[in-house]
C-alpha cells in the first residue's frame, strides 16, 4: 500500500507521459485463440513530443527540487473549499518531504506531513497525533513491466520514468501552449494510479522561461468527485548541501507510531523531530 496524496504531489512535481498505446482487441467468445495482436501505433503529435523531450532533458539534469505549495481542496458534495499552504522537497533517487498546513487553523495543529527516506514513507497526522510508516516495495530484479525498479509511482518519477514506461501508464494530450506555459491533460491507465486521480490538467513553465518544464499549476479530479487545485511556487533546483540526512523521520513525544495496515505500535519514548532541509520557509516542513 501507499499513502495517497504524498505520491500524488511528487507526480505533480515531476510528471510526464506520452500518448497511450491502443488496447489489444478482445477475442470474441468461442473464437479460436489467436496470437496477440500488436497494438496500433499511437498518433504522432510533433509538438507534444518536442515538449516531452524537453521535459525529460530538464528533469534528467535535476538532482533535487523544491516548491512552496498552495492547495485548494473542494468537496464535491458540500461544495466547500479548504485551503492549505506548504512545501515539497524531492531528491533523487528516492527521497522526499512534504508538509501541508490548513490555513484556517491558527494553532498549526491541523496539518499533514510525509517523509520518504528511500525505504519507507512516514505519514504524520497533526490532528490524530499519529505517525504511520508505509514500507515501500523492494526493487524488482531488472525492473517491473514498465521499465522501473518498483511499482510505486513516487519512486518511479523520482528515478526518472522513461517514455516507454509512461506510455503504458498514462494518456497525455497537449491542451494548448502560449509564450509562458505548456498545458497538458493527463489521464491514468493503470488501476493503482486511478485510485489517485481520474484526470488532471497541468500548466508547465514554457521552454523559454526561467524554469523550463517545471510545474506551475495543476487542476485535478479525484475518483470521489472532489477536486484539488495546486499552485507550485518559488521553485528551487539543485540545492547544494542536501543529503539523505535531511530526509530522516523522527518520532514525536506523545504521538502514536504504527505501521500502515497493521495495529498501532507502542508510542516511542525518545524525542525528536525530522531534520530540516536547506531552503526558505523551512518551518513548513517540520511536523510539530
Amino acid at each position: 500500500m501507499r499513502p495517497r496524496g504524498f505520491a500524488l504531489v511528487v507526480l505533480l512535481a515531476g510528471v510526464t507521459a506520452v500518448t497511450a498505446q491502443q488496447p489489444v482487441p478482445p477475442v470474441p467468445p468461442g473464437a479460436p485463440v489467436q496470437p496477440p495482436v500488436p497494438p496500433a501505433a499511437p498518433p504522432v503529435d510533433a509538438k507534444l513530443d518536442a515538449h516531452l523531450n524537453g521535459w525529460q532533458k530538464n528533469m534528467g539534469d535535476l538532482v533535487n527540487f523544491r516548491f512552496n505549495l498552495e492547495l485548494t481542496r473542494t468537496d464535491a458534495v458540500f461544495k466547500a473549499d479548504r485551503k492549505y499552504s506548504g512545501v515539497v522537497l524531492c531528491m533523487k533517487p528516492n527521497f522526499a518531504v512534504l508538509r501541508l498546513d490548513n490555513d484556517a487553523d491558527k494553532k498549526k495543529e491541523d496539518y499533514e506531513a510525509f517523509i520518504c527516506d528511500g525505504k519507507s514513507v512516514f505519514e504524520y497526522n497533526g490532528l490524530a497525533k499519529t505517525i504511520t510508516e508505509w514500507k515501500l516495495p523492494a526493487p524488482a530484479p531488472g525492473g517491473n513491466a514498465n521499465g522501473n525498479g518498483t511499482d510505486n509511482i513516487m519512486l518511479d518519477f523520482l528515478k526518472g520514468m522513461n517514455a516507454n514506461a509512461a506510455k503504458a501508464r498514462f494518456e497525455l494530450t497537449l491542451f494548448k501552449e502560449d509564450a509562458n506555459y505548456v498545458y497538458l491533460d493527463v489521464k491514468p491507465l493503470q488501476p493503482k494510479d486511478k485510485q489517485e486521480f481520474t484526470q488532471l490538467r497541468m500548466a508547465l513553465y514554457g521552454p523559454n522561461t526561467k524554469w523550463p518544464y517545471l510545474p506551475a499549476q495543476v487542476y485535478l479530479s479525484k475518483p470521489n468527485g472532489d477536486t484539488e487545485q495546486w499552485k507550485l511556487k518559488e521553485p528551487q533546483t539543485n540545492i547544494p548541501g542536501l543529503g539523505p540526512q535531511h530526509f530522516a523521520a523522527q518520532p514525536i513525544a506523545g504521538w502514536k507510531q504504527q505501521e500502515g495496515g497493521k495495529a498501532p505500535q507502542p508510542q516511542p519514548k525518545n524525542l525528536g523531530q525530522p531534520q530540516l532541509p536547506p531552503g526558505k520557509d523551512n518551518g513548513l516542513v517540520r511536523p510539530k
